[in-house]
C-alpha cells in the first residue's frame, strides 16, 4: 500500500518538469504562412516556455528557376533574411522583442550530394542558441527544439558539438509517412531543401527525434472567409497580421495548417497519436516518434480557444 502514496508526489513532480521544459522554435517563417499561426499559439501559451525564435531557410530550387517566389522577386533572394524579417515584425506586434530571435544558417549543411563529416557546417547566432541552451540541458531534462522548416540550424548544431545530441528533444514537420505500410517518403517541401540534415538527426541515436508527417497534418485545414472574419474581429495588430499574411503569402481559399498542427501536438498530447516507428531503412537509427493521427476539430478549436482567451472573443 505504502508505494502507492507517492504516485499524486510523482504525478506532481512530472507535471512541473514538462510545465519547466524550454524550447526553441526553429521557423521558416517567409515561406508559408501556416508558420505566423504556429508562433502565436505557441508564444500564447504560458504553459509552453519558448526561449527563443530562430529564423530558418527555405532555399529551394525554384529560385533558380522562376522570376518570384511567393511574393518575393527572386533576385538576390535571401530566405533566412527573410523570416527574420517576419519573426521580429511578429515579435513587435506580440510586445514580444525582447524574445531571443537569432538568424538561422543561410544555407543547407553539407554539399549538393550530401553530408559527411568533413563538409563544412554554415555558423549562424540560431546555431550558438541551440548549442549554449542544450548544454545548459540534460538527459534528465532536455532542451526541446522545434523545427517547423529545415532542420538546418539543429542539424548544424548537433554537428558543431555531438555532444549536445543527448540533452534535445527534437520535433520536426516534414516528410511523407504511411503507418499501414511503415514506408517513408523523404520527398517533401521541408526535407528537400536540407535532405543532409534531415538524414543526420535520423543517423544520430542520440538524438530523441519526434516527427509531424505531412500525411498525418495534411486533415487539418482552415477555410480562407470565416478565418479572416474571425481573425479581423479582434481588431488588434497580431491577428490583423494573421489575416493579411493569409493574402500576402500563398493565397488560397482553404489552408494546411501543417506547423500549427506540431505545436498543438506537442502542448496537447490527447489529441495526438503518438506511435513509435521504424525509422527510414537507410538510416543508423531503428525508430522514430511519429504523430500517426490527429484530433482535427478539437486542433482547430484548441487554436481559436488561445486567441478567444487572449484578445477576447471575436465578434
Amino acid at each position: 500500500m505504502r508505494k502507492f502514496l507517492f504516485l499524486p508526489l510523482i504525478c506532481l513532480l512530472l507535471g512541473a518538469q514538462a510545465q519547466n521544459k524550454k524550447y526553441i522554435l526553429d521557423a521558416d517563417t517567409g515561406n508559408e504562412m501556416d508558420d505566423f499561426y504556429a508562433i502565436v499559439r505557441a508564444l500564447l501559451d504560458p504553459d509552453m516556455n519558448i526561449i527563443a525564435l530562430n529564423s530558418a531557410h527555405y532555399n529551394t530550387t525554384h529560385m533558380f528557376m522562376d522570376s518570384v517566389w511567393n511574393e518575393n522577386p527572386v533576385t538576390d533572394f535571401n530566405t533566412v533574411g527573410i523570416s527574420q524579417a517576419y519573426n521580429e515584425e511578429l515579435l513587435t506586434k506580440m510586445g514580444r522583442l525582447d524574445l531571443p530571435h537569432p538568424l538561422g544558417c543561410n544555407r543547407s549543411i553539407g554539399y549538393a550530394w550530401g553530408y559527411y563529416p568533413s563538409a563544412p557546417v554554415p555558423p549562424s547566432p540560431a546555431v550558438d542558441m541551440i548549442v549554449a541552451e542544450a548544454k545548459k540541458a540534460s538527459p534528465d531534462n532536455k532542451l526541446g527544439v522545434i523545427c517547423i522548416g529545415a532542420s538546418t540550424n539543429l542539424a548544424a548544431a548537433i554537428e558543431t558539438d555531438p555532444s549536445i545530441a543527448k540533452n534535445i528533444d527534437a520535433y520536426l514537420l516534414g516528410a511523407r509517412y504511411e503507418p499501414s505500410t511503415q514506408v517513408w517518403n523523404k520527398s517533401e517541401f521541408n526535407i528537400r531543401n536540407d535532405l543532409s540534415a534531415f538524414d543526420v538527426l535520423l543517423n544520430n541515436q542520440d538524438l530523441e527525434l519526434t516527427v509531424m508527417s505531412i500525411t498525418t497534418a495534411r486533415p487539418y485545414t482552415f477555410l480562407k472567409t470565416p478565418t479572416l472574419k474571425r481573425l479581423y474581429a479582434y481588431d488588434d495588430p497580431v491577428t490583423d497580421l494573421l489575416g493579411d499574411i493569409w493574402t500576402k503569402i500563398n493565397a488560397a481559399e482553404s489552408r494546411v495548417m501543417w506547423d500549427l498542427a506540431l505545436i498543438i501536438a506537442i502542448q496537447k498530447p490527447e489529441l495526438a497519436t503518438l506511435e513509435k516507428c521504424p525509422a527510414p531503412p537507410e538510416n543508423k537509427r531503428k525508430f522514430v516518434n511519429v504523430y500517426t493521427q490527429i484530433d482535427v476539430e478539437a486542433m482547430r478549436a484548441d487554436f481559436w480557444k488561445y486567441l478567444d482567451d487572449e484578445f477576447g472573443k471575436a465578434k
